[in-house]
């Protein structure tokens, strides 16, 4: 690796504390909402595929590392449903989970407001599809 890419990794990989930065505002929560039912929508008729997509070598270089040596791809899947309030069923991981789970800790961690609209938002889309 060069050192403009170990560089590149230290700055992606460094900690800070959220509490000296600036709060972020979704704007207005209610439309935030309606697009995110307007999204969920879209997924559940087929017009939006219901998987994302990430390109990063090293994360994908890490997840075939713990995929490869027994029990540290669910080692550290579990780590992540506890950090998320979960049940711990270390059955239910695989590569794609433990990406998954990552995902919403990450945006737990950096923007919370936004797991909570979008829990507003799939709770009104569940409202209106009884």
């Amino acid at each position: 690796m060069s050192d403009p890419d170990l560089e590149e990794l230290r700055q992606q990989t460094q900690r800070t504390d959220r509490l000296d930065q600036p709060s972020r505002s979704p704007g207005d929560g209610e439309d935030v909402v309606e697009d995110l039912i307007d999204a969920l929508e879209a997924i559940e008729s087929g017009e939006q595929a219901k998987t994302f997509a990430a390109r990063d070598a090293s994360v994908t270089a890490l997840l075939t590392m713990l995929a490869d040596r027994d029990g540290e791809l669910a080692e550290v899947g579990t780590s992540l449903q506890e950090a998320l309030g979960r049940d711990v069923d270390p059955d239910a991981l695989d590569r794609s989970e433990v990406v998954r789970l990552a995902v919403r800790l990450g945006i737990r961690e950096a923007a919370p407001e936004y797991l909570d609209l979008l829990a507003d938002a799939s709770a009104e889309h569940a409202r209106r599809n009884v």
